[in-house]
């Protein structure tokens, strides 16, 4: 690489990814999960040039387990997650970083999701970080991210501690101009675990001893908060102080240019601990604050009780006084009515009468996402209705985490719960338990692994009855198509090991156990009327690889794919198809009254064929 400085156009996760690239990481380990999920793939991408070890592990718990022993070992290491994966990781999480003890530098990435856009509630990691007392950094920029990773490692290195970096969906996926440094040349990565059991083994009486030295460090960490580089005071002329940090700091530029006010606004990238004592200062200088951020009211529950124990006298403007939203992301129009609001402006009458986010998202045709064209998954369903239907039995259907969660959808109406990894079979052992209803849970491939396991096991020692459905595409396909276990390859393509799903169950225990092709309809809609008339804990594994993958494959190998069409001699224009079936590559002409296969996109399933009454459907 030249010394010359180079830039690169970078989403914020490709920007972290570089930042770890650069950084010398050792060891990086995640889980995949919007909107992080491109972080590790990065990685994944470059990463084996360096020497480094990258996977995808099995659970976000695994992946930091994996991360903090390299970290104790004395190597740079890694991992990343959504959200909701770090309370997946909030058990071994807590306890690090109580012990600390980070030879090696370790930053854990947490993407928070405000706004819900491809999640199941909204958290704010910077909760997590306070319980925990770990230290966390918010970037702004995808600039900053990089930035800020590399800083953080070397911060790390210094402290023995853990660093989380909270992003955000916007940051992640919004793109910037980013000046790049080198990647260090491919090395040879080994460490060293140097026993203590004191430091080690977290039992009760090492903790009484830890928690105290831990609460002094970050106590002493105050103050270099105060003074750090990632958190810039930029003195404005109005009387107005804002606090902000991540992307709502880029909103708050915006609207405060729009506006043409100059507020003095404290953007903290260095969140916690909180730089209290500049805090203070800039709250004493300033007769009104409004606090920006998203998701909870971190800085603001913290700054209004700063100014209570000091005796500032000071109207802080946050949620409760009806600034900012209580939920959902900010943008640059909910800054400037904030605005408008604390400093007794008026806003342009246009800017006035626009309706909010949520108005306009009320207002817009509702489009939900749907399964593919030839998704399996939506045979697999198609298959338990009819299979529960012709022994007069209404299901209930526990649903999990992945593209079959859309089977919710109608006309397949056939996810009745979904709450979290793994959920479908534990919430199946309760309501096998509680009710004498017919329980069919649903889940993927990848969730099994990931937490669905021991709620089978539980279901075997508890004496639990519920056929169990695993849709396996033999990928990890929401997320864009990380591996699984089955697929025996690296997160750098390599061969690996394979564990399958019978695998596991026939070694747990499992004794009714069956493999379908779901688009052997017929056959699966026989072996799950089986399954349900043993009253038995049943197991039936639906095979059949991810439409999507199915189709790129083929393209690159150049494989012709026939297609089906609909002989309009033959259709009556019943709608059965697209009634029940509903496969987005069929629709239906009203003035021909015959239904119509979109060959541009139809795969060639054919579970079309067996649903038609008529047999209309016909290959090319």
């Amino acid at each position: 690489m030249s010394d010359k400085k180079t830039k690169m156009l970078l989403s914020g996760n490709e920007a972290i990814a570089r930042g770890v690239l650069e950084a010398g990481v050792d060891v990086a380990a995640a889980y995949p999960g919007t909107p992080s999920t491109e972080i590790m793939e990065t990685i994944a991408l470059f990463g084996k040039e360096t020497g480094m070890h990258a996977e995808w592990s099995i659970n976000e718990k695994i992946a930091f387990e994996v991360a903090l022993g390299a970290a104790w070992s004395g190597l740079r290491s890694f991992t990343v997650a959504k959200h909701v994966g770090l309370n997946v990781a909030a058990d071994p999480f807590f306890t690090a970083a109580l012990f600390g003890g980070m030879k090696g530098g370790f930053v854990m990435c947490i993407a928070d999701d405000p706004s819900f856009h491809s999640s199941q509630n909204e958290q704010d990691t910077r909760m997590y970080a306070l319980a925990a007392h770990a230290i966390c950094m918010e970037p702004s920029t995808p600039q900053e991210a990089l930035d800020m990773v590399k800083y953080a490692y070397d911060f790390s290195e210094k402290n023995e501690s853990m660093i989380i970096m909270r992003s955000t969906t916007r940051l992640s996926h919004s793109r910037g101009p980013v000046e790049i440094g080198e990647i260090p040349a491919k090395r040879e990565i080994k460490g060293e675990f140097v026993k203590n059991p004191e430091k080690f083994v977290c039992l009760p009486s090492s903790a009484r001893k830890a928690k105290p030295l831990l609460l002094q460090k970050l106590d002493e960490m105050k103050d270099y908060s105060c003074k750090s580089k990632w958190n810039v005071v930029t003195k404005g002329k109005d009387p107005l102080l804002v606090i902000t940090s991540g992307v709502s700091y880029t909103y708050v530029i915006d609207a405060i240019r729009e506006m043409d006010i100059d507020p003095t606004i404290y953007k903290i990238g260095f969140s916690n601990p909180l730089p209290e004592a500049k805090i203070i200062e800039l709250l004493k200088a300033n007769p009104k604050c409004l606090i920006a951020e998203e998701v909870e009211p971190y800085f603001e529950l913290l700054v209004k009780a700063i100014a209570a124990e000091n005796g500032i006298k000071v109207k802080i403007f946050g949620r409760k006084e009806g600034a900012i939203p209580i939920s959902n992301e900010l943008n640059p129009l909910i800054l400037k009515r904030a605005f408008a609001k604390v400093m007794d402006l008026k806003l342009d009458e246009h800017e006035e009468d626009l309706p909010s986010q949520a108005e306009i998202n009320s207002q817009l045709p509702i489009r939900p996402p749907e399964l593919c064209p030839g998704c399996p998954h939506r045979a697999t369903f198609i298959a338990i209705k009819k299979a529960a239907k012709k022994r007069q039995i209404k299901p209930i259907m526990p649903g999990d985490i992945g593209c079959y969660t859309l089977g919710f959808m109608a006309p397949l109406s056939s996810v009745d719960t979904t709450v979290s990894m793994g959920s479908s079979i534990g919430i199946a052992n309760g309501l096998a338990h509680a009710t004498n209803q017919t329980i069919i849970p649903v889940i993927g491939d990848s969730t099994f692994f990931h937490t669905g396991i021991p709620a089978l096991i539980n279901a075997i020692v508890n004496n639990a009855k519920f056929v169990l459905v695993v849709v396996d595409n033999q990928l990890t396909a929401m997320t864009g198509g990380q591996p699984t276990p089955e697929l025996g390859i690296t997160a750098f393509g390599e061969p690996a090991g394979i564990v399958t799903i019978e695998q596991v169950c026939k070694g747990i225990g499992i004794k009714n156990l069956e493999i379908v092709d779901p688009y052997d309809l017929e056959h699966t809609i026989e072996v799950i009327g089986k399954a349900l008339d043993s009253g038995e804990l049943s197991v039936i594994i639906s095979r059949r690889d991810c439409a999507l993958e199915y189709a790129r494959v083929a393209k690159r190998a150049k494989e012709k794919i026939e297609k089906y069409f609909v002989d309009e001699e033959i259709c009556i224009g019943c709608r059965t198809c697209v009634r029940t079936f509903a496969c987005p590559s069929i629709t239906f002409d009203y003035e021909k009254k015959k239904a119509h296969v979109d060959e541009s996109t139809c795969i060639g399933c054919g579970v079309c064929r067996i649903i038609c009454p008529y047999d209309a459907f016909t290959k090319r």
